[in-house]
């Protein structure tokens, strides 16, 4: 643990990967992202006035993103590879299902010190939403909100400071082969039967 105070500042690397493939794509173009965890607390009262709170994270939250997000990382988060359709027509209907993925990031501080982040377990929740403006001066980016869920471990979200300490060989794995089981001493076994 270190003493410094970190605040993170940049997202300058972004990659996701959906559940059942192999590597991670790029997606870095983002303009904002915003996590909220969950907690949840518990009271005791003694004659109606509270004598002791407790809170503990769940595991569950939100990230809420802005980003130019690649078409096809698009398509197949909200579930538009439908079966059936031509080749390079795509469709959002009642037979879209929207993707599970996990998703990493490289932050930044003001100092230029990386953070490593992780979300192992994660849905895209929002009803899909573009906007044009014809003579518009920028580009809209696509907005986001973004379920994100206890993995098999119970972490919704884990992040590492890449300093000095740091193991190096799990830096040089974090962007490309994420997984809990690369980040856990002790190895549990899944409960969906996925590995």
């Amino acid at each position: 643990m270190t003493d410094r105070v970190y605040s993170e500042f940049e997202v300058r690397e972004q990659g996701i990967k959906f559940k059942g493939k192999d590597s991670y794509v790029s997606s870095s173009c983002v303009g904002t992202s915003e996590e909220e965890l969950e907690v949840k607390t518990i009271t005791k009262k003694c004659r109606g006035v509270v004598k002791k709170t407790k809170s503990k994270g769940t595991g569950t939250g939100t990230l809420k993103e802005s980003l130019h997000i690649p078409y096809d990382v698009f398509v197949e988060a909200y579930g538009m590879d439908l079966s059936g359709l031509k080749p390079g027509v795509y469709a959002y209907g009642t037979d879209s299902k929207h993707k599970e993925m996990s998703i990493v990031q490289r932050v930044y501080d003001e100092d230029d010190v990386m953070k490593l982040k992780a979300y192992p377990n994660c849905i895209i929740k929002s009803n899909m939403a573009r906007k044009v403006e014809n003579g518009a001066e920028e580009v809209a980016e696509t907005e986001l909100e973004i379920s994100v869920m206890p993995d098999d471990y119970g972490i919704g979200m884990y992040e590492m400071i890449a300093d000095e300490k740091a193991d190096r060989e799990l830096i040089e794995k974090w962007m490309t082969e994420f997984t809990p089981d690369l980040v856990h001493t002790v190895v549990v076994a899944s409960e969906t039967g996925d590995e």
